[in-house]
């Protein structure tokens, strides 16, 4: 909520079904005025996020959806297509102990273009969230 007027100005809130699940929470004051990505992290749950252009079920205020979003408000990122038009996936194998995120290092050393998505990973964006 960036209305400054409102109560409940910079906070986030959660809805399920268009009903509020818990009290709005403030942005910490560090990330105000930054441009803020949708992250979801769950365990044993189903999850559906839904970035419009509407939502599922009515809201009891107004509100634009991410879809429909002003260019002028949203922070748009360019992908890189590769120059086939192919997209690679790398899954290494190893067993534990054995080198296997010294390889990947010395990998993503090498390949700064790709991504790693691991257990490893997950904790450290986590932790720097």
């Amino acid at each position: 909520n960036m209305d400054e007027a409102s109560p409940n100005a910079n906070t986030i809130s959660v809805f399920k079904d268009g009903v509020r699940i818990c009290q709005p929470q403030a942005i910490p004051e560090k990330l105000l005025g930054k441009t803020l990505f949708p992250a979801v992290t769950y365990k044993n749950v189903t999850f559906q996020v839904n970035f419009g252009p509407i939502p599922l079920k009515e809201l009891p205020f107004k509100c634009h959806m991410l879809a429909s979003a002003a260019t002028a408000d949203v922070e748009l990122a360019e992908v890189a297509k590769p120059s086939d038009g192919k997209y690679e996936v790398v899954f290494p194998v190893g067993l534990p102990e054995q080198g296997y995120f010294d390889w990947v290092d010395a990998f993503l050393e090498k390949h700064p273009d790709y991504v790693e998505l691991s257990d490893r990973q997950i904790l450290d964006w986590a932790s720097k969230s």
